[in-house]
């Protein structure tokens, strides 16, 4: 098994993440001249949209931070010929951010990972810890509660279902109980206390209905925590095929050509 095999590599790659992205690096801000930190950068396809923002300014400074070496790798070979901002790569956990960016930084961005953090409380405070006052946390999420649209409920049951059946009738399995933290979903508003607690005052928070179309499903179905949450405790290989395939058959049952997904988008200011 490769190490990118069941990577969040192939659904970053889809027609809709780029815009999300682009859609919260815009709203964050970035100018050029400052300081930016990319946590969980991966191959760095948001680092290059913070780069595209501060080109120019020589003085601007990106710092991308990854708990993965093969990733990272990546991110320096795509990015590597830079040379009008100064870009550096960190290995490291997101959790630890304050430990490895010691000069407080303009901005952090953070790209759909942060309902993958156990401790939001304490990531929120290295955050705090390594901005400037007046400094911007921007980062979105479409795993929420209200990331799935009341009219789409429909498409969800039939999908986890079906999944569920194929796992079972081609592999005698069903999924534990189990909740890991990718499934513990928080509100927008719980969002907003937890950002409250840690010195910060949302600027902006957007609901940003995004269409997902089936290549999209196939791609999050590739991923090793969607895996683990929507069927704890079955083996990445198994899940992977039956949730892909009860995808497919949702769509052909549906007639869909595609199914919005809300994506959370937060700005907040450090006080």
């Amino acid at each position: 098994m490769s190490m990118e095999e069941f990577s969040y590599k192939e659904f970053a790659e889809q027609d809709f993440y780029q815009p999300v992205n682009t859609y919260l690096i815009e709203q964050a801000g970035i100018m050029p001249g400052q300081k930016v930190v990319d946590l969980a950068c991966g191959t760095g396809a948001v680092t290059r949209l913070i780069l595209e923002r501060l080109r120019g300014a020589r003085e601007s400074l990106v710092i991308g931070i990854d708990m993965s070496s093969v990733a990272l790798r990546e991110a320096m070979n795509q990015l590597g010929n830079v040379r009008d901002v100064a870009l550096q790569f960190i290995q490291s956990r997101v959790e630890q951010l304050s430990e490895n960016v010691r000069e407080r930084v303009d901005s952090v961005i953070f790209c759909n990972g942060i309902h993958m953090i156990p401790d939001k409380s304490a990531l929120l405070s290295q955050v705090s810890a390594s901005l400037k006052p007046g400094g911007v946390f921007a980062f979105n999420t479409s795993f929420f509660q209200g990331a799935i649209p009341p009219e789409t409920e429909q498409f969800y049951r039939r999908w986890m279902f079906g999944s569920i059946r194929v796992l079972r009738a081609r592999h005698g399995l069903m999924p534990k109980n189990d909740k890991v933290e990718s499934r513990r979903q928080l509100t927008p508003e719980q969002y907003a206390e937890l950002l409250a607690q840690h010195n910060f005052s949302v600027s902006r928070q957007i609901l940003l209905p995004t269409p997902m179309s089936l290549p999209g499903f196939l791609a999050i179905s590739e991923y090793e925590e969607f895996i683990d949450g929507a069927m704890p405790g079955v083996p990445l290989e198994a899940g992977r095929e039956a949730l892909q395939e009860g995808a497919r058959r949702a769509f052909a049952d549906l007639g869909l050509v595609s199914v919005p997904r809300n994506w959370l988008t937060v700005v907040a200011v450090r006080s």
